[in-house]
């Protein structure tokens, strides 16, 4: 490596922060996180990263451990709320390979890819100026470069963004969590009329549960009725386990740096959890970033088309996934259901194909095509 590029400050040890520290760090620049906690401690449920998100994490250097957390494949069936199967299928042939794995660990693997030295932790960030000023409780400092990797709630984005519009509330709630116990059979996903439920297995023997449900939906009680193993997998929760939030989703800004400063995951693009892939939009930022550094404009050219095809994909995916009506939903049911299921089975791998895992890794001057690690 030749001299240091720049001087980074990344606002938010997340996924998105943590990620685009290596990346950047692996492309020369000197890099400062800053994160508000004292420590990175047990946030969330679980996550699934797909191909793209693997193959992001192969580039940053970190993708081998990751690696050790992708499901064996077995069966999985897609099913109607009131048991139909309508979908046959395998594990890949929903998802592809998927790693399955608690965002703790993520964020652990992550973090231990960052010096100590580089991370600022329990430093709550006051200011933040387009010219690259960073402003704390403490001092101000000056950088080339400011990445705001400070989640859906984005002081970054709300103060040098304004234009960009506020956090869109859906007014539907989500439940994840982790069951310490291997998945049961059968696994995959339950479609309703107002709500989804779904079962995946998870690594090291554990389970990975997730559920959606429409306004006006707000106890895990809705899916007392719903088939197995959605009673069992519901009892058998840690109710201090159970992370329940409202989805949130911003509108994706028409570009996303301003001056010197420039935007990354949720910060940027938070979206709904319908396809899985907003870890997978943050890998994607911070190996995009890494490659186009300092030229944040190409940065955002190269990711703003991708990132809003997807959170459009994922508003529409959950439309059909949970679509608010009784008699759409036996629509669905039906389509699904005179669909041969091999034909089913090529239709859900060709969108993947076209969406998931359509990315192309950037080439710049932070990239080489023979490396799985940044230079």
């Amino acid at each position: 490596m030749g001299g240091v590029v720049g001087r980074a400050g990344i606002i938010g040890g997340g996924i998105g922060g943590l990620s685009t520290a290596i990346g950047l760090r692996a492309a020369g620049w000197d890099v400062t996180v800053y994160e508000q906690a004292a420590r990175f401690g047990e946030v969330g449920a679980g996550i699934t990263l797909a191909a793209n998100a693997l193959t992001a994490l192969d580039l940053l250097g970190v993708g081998e451990r990751v690696r050790a957390s992708v499901i064996a494949d077995r069966r999985a069936l897609s099913r109607a709320q009131h048991g139909r199967v309508l979908v046959d299928a395998q594990v890949t042939d929903f998802f592809g390979p998927i790693a399955v794995l608690h965002r703790a660990d993520l964020i652990a693997i992550l973090a231990a890819a960052v010096p100590a030295e580089c991370v600022r932790s329990g430093n709550r960030v006051i200011g933040v100026h387009a010219d690259g000023r960073i402003e704390t409780e403490s001092d101000t400092v000056q950088y080339d470069l400011v990445v705001g990797a400070d989640g859906v709630n984005s002081v970054v984005r709300q103060r040098l963004w304004p234009q960009a519009g506020p956090v869109r509330r859906t007014g539907m709630t989500a439940w994840r969590w982790v069951l310490d116990t291997p998945a049961p059979d059968p696994v995959g996903v339950i479609l309703g009329s107002h709500a989804e439920f779904g079962v995946v297995p998870m690594a090291g023997e554990r389970t990975y549960v997730f559920a959606a449900a429409r306004p006006g939906i707000s106890s895990l009680e809705h899916f007392a009725d719903w088939p197995d193993p959605v009673a069992q997998v519901i009892a058998a929760a840690d109710p201090s386990r159970i992370v329940t939030d409202e989805l949130l989703e911003i509108p994706v800004p028409r570009r996303l740096w301003n001056d010197r400063v420039v935007l990354v995951g949720d910060a940027a693009h938070a979206m709904r959890p319908t396809l899985g892939q907003g870890a997978g939009m943050a890998l994607e930022d911070a190996v995009t970033l890494a490659a186009c550094a300092p030229d944040l404009a190409a940065y955002s050219a190269a990711r703003r088309p991708r990132v809003a095809r997807m959170s459009l994909l994922s508003r529409h995916g959950m439309r059909f996934s949970s679509p608010g009506s009784g008699l759409l939903a036996a629509v669905r049911d039906a389509a699904l259901m005179a669909t041969p299921n091999g034909v089913a089975i090529r239709m859900f791998r060709s969108n993947n194909k076209r969406t998931v895992h359509g990315w192309q890794p950037p080439t710049g001057p932070s990239s080489t095509a023979d490396s799985n690690v940044l230079p």
